[in-house]
C-alpha cells in the first residue's frame, strides 16, 4: 500500500514538472533553480533598525510630561531646527534667525509670530531656565517654516523639508545691478507714511554709516535702551528717523513697500533673504539689510563680523539666499 501510494505522488510530481516544461517556466530566467545566483537576497529591515534611520535623517525632540500634558523645550526645538533660541532682556524668550520671529512667555497662553498673537492650548511653563510649550502647538506655531512628525508619546522629528527655489532663492551666479534711472519718490506705496521726500535714501545711507560697529544683539530692545541692534530694529530706526513707521521683524517689513528686481536696485531699497537651515523652509525671510548701491548692503548681523557692517552682496552666499527687494522711497 505505501509503495502505491509512493508510485502515485511520484507520478504526480512528475506530471507537474512535463506541464511546466511544456510551458517554457522551467527555461524561464526567472527559473528558481538559479535564483540565489540572479538576484541578492532581501534584507528587511527591524523596527529598531527603521527607527534609527529616520532618526539619523531627523532631528529628534524629546518630549516632556508637564501636568499630564506633552511639552518641549523651545530652546531643544531652537537648537534642531538651527534658529536661535534664548532668552530675551524683556524677560520674553525669542526664536529666529536674525531677529526675534517668535516670542513667548512664562505662564502666558498668547504666543506672538512677528506681529501675530497665537493662543496655544495651554500656558508656556518655565523650568530649570528652560521653557516649555504644548506639542499640540508646534504645527500652529512652526508649520509653516518647518515639517515635524510625532513619534508617539516620546518625541517628535523634525524632516529636512523638499528644495524648492521657487521663492526667488537658487541664484548662486545671478549679479545684483543698480537701476539705470535715478532714484524716484513718485513710487512711495503701501501702508507706509512718508514725512520726508527730497533727499530720503541718502540721509538713510549717510545716518547708518554712523552706526558701523554698533554691536548686534539678537531681539534686542530700542536703541537708546540697549545701545545694539539685531537685522530688524536697525532698518526699523533708521527709517522711523524719516518717519516711516515700520514693523518690528523682518518678515513683517518684507511686507511693506513695491517690489524691485534684483538688477534694478537703488539705494534706500531693502533686501531680503533666508537663512539656509536643513529642517528650515527657504522660503522664509530671515535676514533684512539697506541696499547702498555698488553692489553693496549695510546690515546688522552677528556674522561674518558683529554688528553693523557694510557687505558685497555679489558673494555667493547673498546671490543664493536672497529672496526679494522692497522700495519703500
Amino acid at each position: 500500500m505505501q509503495n502505491r501510494l509512493l508510485l502515485k505522488t511520484v507520478g504526480g510530481v512528475a506530471a507537474a514538472a512535463i506541464m511546466l516544461g511544456g510551458t517554457g517556466c522551467v527555461k524561464n530566467p526567472g527559473d528558481t533553480a538559479n535564483l540565489s545566483e540572479r538576484y541578492a537576497p532581501v534584507r528587511v529591515k527591524t523596527n529598531e533598525q527603521t527607527q534609527a534611520n529616520n532618526e539619523a535623517q531627523s532631528s529628534v525632540i524629546r518630549i516632556r510630561g508637564i501636568h499630564n500634558t506633552g511639552y518641549v523645550s523651545l530652546g531643544d526645538v531652537a537648537s534642531a531646527a538651527g534658529y536661535t533660541g534664548r532668552w530675551l532682556a524683556d524677560g520674553s524668550f525669542g526664536i529666529g534667525d536674525n531677529d526675534a520671529r517668535w516670542r513667548f512667555r512664562t505662564a502666558d497662553s498668547l504666543a506672538l509670530r512677528d506681529s501675530k498673537a497665537l493662543r496655544m492650548p495651554a500656558p508656556a511653563v518655565k523650568d530649570s531656565n528652560r521653557l516649555y510649550v504644548p506639542v499640540s502647538a508646534l504645527s500652529m506655531l512652526f508649520g509653516q517654516e518647518l515639517t515635524m512628525r510625532t513619534n508617539g508619546s516620546r518625541s517628535i522629528s523634525l524632516l529636512p523639508r523638499a528644495v524648492d527655489h521657487t521663492a526667488g532663492a537658487g541664484g548662486a551666479g545671478l549679479s545684483f545691478g543698480d537701476s539705470a534711472t535715478s532714484s524716484s519718490n513718485s513710487g512711495a506705496a503701501g501702508r507706509l507714511r512718508i514725512a520726508a521726500v527730497g533727499g530720503d535714501a541718502s540721509d538713510i545711507i549717510q545716518q547708518a554709516k554712523k552706526y558701523l560697529g554698533v554691536k548686534y544683539d539678537f531681539g534686542t530692545g530700542s536703541y537708546e535702551d540697549t545701545g545694539t541692534f539685531d537685522c530688524s530694529s536697525f532698518v526699523r530706526f533708521l527709517f522711523a528717523k524719516k518717519g516711516i513707521e515700520l514693523p518690528r521683524t523682518a518678515r513683517d517689513q518684507a511686507e511693506q513697500g513695491r517690489s524691485v528686481g534684483r538688477n534694478d536696485l537703488q539705494a534706500g531699497d531693502l533686501l531680503f533673504f533666508y537663512v539656509p537651515g536643513r529642517f528650515k523652509t527657504d522660503k522664509t525671510v530671515g535676514h533684512v539689510g539697506i541696499y547702498m548701491g555698488g553692489g553693496n548692503m549695510i546690515h546688522s548681523s552677528p556674522k561674518p563680523e558683529d554688528g553693523v557692517q557694510i557687505t558685497d552682496i555679489n558673494k555667493e552666499y547673498w546671490q543664493e539666499t536672497f529672496l526679494y527687494a522692497k522700495r519703500l522711497l
